[in-house]
């Protein structure tokens, strides 16, 4: 008998596998879905990052001190 947990993980695997067949088929049906496939990838991974990079600012700004973010202006002399 399996793991109570285990016939969900195949599940997500077998998810996962089918998935990726899918996008391998839009993607070789003609160089247009290619393109779109491509885009597609490419925006969702720009916003992936842009978001990332937002969360990280946002949990490590509490983290610094008040004076590691702010610029101070030098004085001429």
């Amino acid at each position: 008998m399996p793991a109570p947990g285990l016939s969900g993980m195949v599940w997500v695997i077998d998810n996962i596998a089918s998935m990726v067949e899918h996008f391998t088929t839009a993607a070789t049906t003609d160089p247009i879905s290619a393109l779109g496939v491509l885009f597609g990838a490419l925006f969702v991974g720009a916003a992936s990052a842009a978001f990332g990079g937002l969360a990280l600012g946002g949990l490590l700004k509490p983290l610094l001190p008040d004076g590691a973010v702010t610029r101070q202006r030098r004085q001429r002399p």
